[in-house]
């Protein structure tokens, strides 16, 4: 069995909303973000790595899921809400290891840590709606 600390995978994901969040801002490849990305924090770098890879594998397919299950215009989000969007909606789909309510809550904890006072409730209510997606299928 594989021992997770929560805590530095909090971190791991805080810290893929940064390069996110940069990448969106700057349209640089992740592979130059990443160059520069620096946290003195530990963290579960592997699951920092195996995420960003995901993603930047996968954005089309995540942002058109996102698009095709909500009535949001993912271009229309404020970056940061979108980059935490991109970074659940990944988990949810690509990461079964990972319990959706343990996504669900990091998801609104990050969004109250970095996005506007409203926001986690705005997350949370599109990524519920998500979920119904994701159970319709399991």
């Amino acid at each position: 069995m594989i021992i997770v600390n929560s805590k530095h995978r909090s971190i791991a994901r805080e810290n893929i909303l940064k390069v996110l969040y940069q990448q969106d801002l700057n349209e640089y490849k992740f592979s130059e973000i990443l160059k520069t990305f620096v946290e003195k924090r530990q963290f579960d770098k592997e699951y920092f790595e195996s995420i960003i890879l995901l993603i930047e594998q996968n954005d089309d397919e995540i942002l058109n899921f996102i698009e095709k299950n909500t009535d949001l215009k993912i271009q229309s989000l404020i970056p940061i809400d979108r980059s935490i969007l991109k970074l659940s909606v990944c988990e949810f789909m690509y990461r079964s290891d990972v319990p959706k309510k343990v996504i669900l809550n990091e998801s609104i904890n990050i969004a109250k840590k970095y996005s506007t006072d409203e926001s986690y409730k705005f997350i949370n209510n599109i990524l519920d709606q998500l979920l119904k997606c994701f159970d319709k299928n399991d």
